[in-house]
C-alpha cells in the first residue's frame, strides 16, 4: 500500500502521495486568500499539514485518508495565518470568521451587483452585525519593523527616522559650543568660575545671587559685579563672527 510505504520512509511513495493530493492543498489555500499571507505561503503550509497527515494516518480507524488530510491541511493553514500573518496574533476562530465574512461579501456582491451591507453579511454567515463590524475594523495586514525592503538589504527599522534623535549637525554644534564655553570659563579666576557656575547651574541646579553671596560671605551687589565682569570676559572669549558659537555667550548670560 502506497500510504504504508510512505510511513515506512519510502521517499518516492511519499512524493507520489503529496502529488496526488496537491490539488486539495491548493483548493484549501485558495479559500484563505487575502487574509495576510501570499497564496504560495498558504500552499506551502498546507503541504506541511499534508505531510503531518501522512505520518499520523491510521487506516484501522475507518476514516478515508482524504478526509483526514483535509483536516490537517486546513489546520496547518489557519495555524500559519494565526501565527505569521500579523504582529498581533489573531485567534484561529477569528481567522475563520473573517474568511467566512470575506467569502460572503464576494458572493453577495456578485449576486446583487452592489457592495453588501454588514447586515446582509451577518445574515449570510450567521454572525452578529456587531461581529461583522469588528471583523471589518481589523487591518488587512501589518508591516513588521523586521520586514526587508526590496533590493536594499535593509529592514524598515533600518530606514525609519527616529523622531527622538537630535539632528547630527545640531548635536555637533551643541558639542562645540559646550567645549568652547568650558574652555572660556577655565580662563576665569576661581571666584568668577564659582559664581558663574553656581548662578547658571553649570554644576547642578541654578542658585540665586543671594545664595551665592551667602556662601562666599560677600554682599549680593559685590557678587553681581564679579559676575558681570566674568560675563564680559566670556563674551570676548566666545565671540566668533558668522558662526553659531557666538550664541554661547548670550546663552550663558
Amino acid at each position: 500500500m502506497l500510504l504504508r510505504a510512505a510511513q515506512r520512509g519510502d521517499r518516492r511513495a511519499r512524493d507520489e502521495l503529496v502529488a496526488r493530493h496537491l490539488g486539495l492543498v491548493k483548493c484549501l489555500a485558495a479559500r484563505y486568500r487575502d487574509l495576510g499571507l501570499p497564496f504560495e505561503d498558504l500552499a506551502q503550509e498546507g503541504t506541511v499539514g499534508l505531510l503531518e497527515a501522512i505520518d499520523g494516518y491510521e487506516p484501522e480507524r475507518g476514516s478515508a485518508f482524504a478526509a483526514y488530510a483535509f483536516w490537517h491541511i486546513r489546520r496547518a493553514i489557519t495555524r500559519a495565518l494565526t501565527n505569521e500573518a500579523r504582529l498581533v496574533r489573531l485567534p484561529r476562530q477569528v481567522v475563520e470568521r473573517r474568511r467566512a465574512a470575506l467569502r460572503a461579501w464576494s458572493e453577495l456582491a456578485g449576486a446583487n451587483g452592489h457592495a453588501p451591507t454588514n447586515g446582509e453579511i451577518a445574515a449570510a454567515t450567521g454572525l452578529s452585525v456587531a461581529a461583522v463590524d469588528e471583523l471589518q475594523r481589523l487591518p488587512a495586514s501589518v508591516l513588521s519593523f523586521d520586514e526587508p525592503r526590496r533590493g536594499s538589504g535593509l529592514t524598515i527599522a533600518d530606514v525609519l527616522a527616529d523622531g527622538s534623535a537630535r539632528d547630527p549637525e545640531t548635536e555637533a554644534l551643541a558639542h562645540e559650543r559646550g567645549r568652547l564655553l568650558a574652555q572660556a570659563i577655565g580662563r576665569l579666576s576661581s571666584r568668577e568660575q564659582l559664581i558663574v557656575a553656581a548662578h547658571f547651574g553649570l554644576d547642578g541646579s541654578p542658585r540665586s545671587l543671594q545664595d551665592v553671596a551667602n556662601e562666599l560671605h560677600l554682599s549680593p551687589q559685590r557678587v553681581r559685579e564679579i559676575e558681570q565682569e566674568a560675563l564680559s570676559e566670556l563674551a570676548v572669549a566666545l565671540r566668533r563672527p558668522k558662526t553659531g558659537t557666538e550664541q554661547v555667550g548670550s546663552a550663558a548670560a
